[in-house]
């Protein structure tokens, strides 16, 4: 987990922060829950949340959603609040679809096609080399957009 965690703080941390007053129903956030065993093991939960009208809300939605996860019930036990989506701002969440396997990114970015690209990018830096071809964007939401 500290991989794909480290691998989102650099795509959240390099993408410059909305600033000024945020429009009711302008923040959104994301959890994700992984084991030690790891996503090719135990799988991993995530949840997601957009366009609340507080933080506070949409980081308790995406919680919440996260740790309803069926499919990956162990990994829903482990789940955390990994960023938050700010006015106008967009996530995406990649995966590799086969049960089994490691592949799983995402971004939270200024524009839809941005989140996309740095979610699959940093799916393949954790599929394996053989699987890193299957990553697929499994959502993609904008705030406002």
């Amino acid at each position: 987990m500290r991989d794909i965690l480290a691998a989102l703080a650099v795509a959240v941390c390099c993408l410059p922060a909305a600033g000024g007053f945020a429009p009711a129903g302008a923040f959104g956030a994301i959890a994700v829950g992984e084991t030690a065993n790891g996503v090719a093991k135990d799988g991993v939960a995530m949840g997601w949340s957009i366009s609340y009208s507080t933080q506070a809300e949409a980081e308790a939605v995406a919680l919440k959603n996260c740790k309803n996860y069926k499919s990956a019930p162990k990994a829903a036990l482990q789940c955390i609040l990994i960023g938050d989506v700010k006015a106008n701002q967009c996530f995406a969440i990649a995966l590799d679809p086969k049960p089994g396997t490691p592949g799983v990114g995402w971004a939270i970015a200024d524009d839809q096609s941005t989140a996309e690209s740095v979610a699959m990018a940093n799916c393949k830096v954790t599929a394996s080399s053989e699987r890193a071809q299957f990553c697929a964007v499994s959502d993609s939401k904008c705030d406002g957009k």
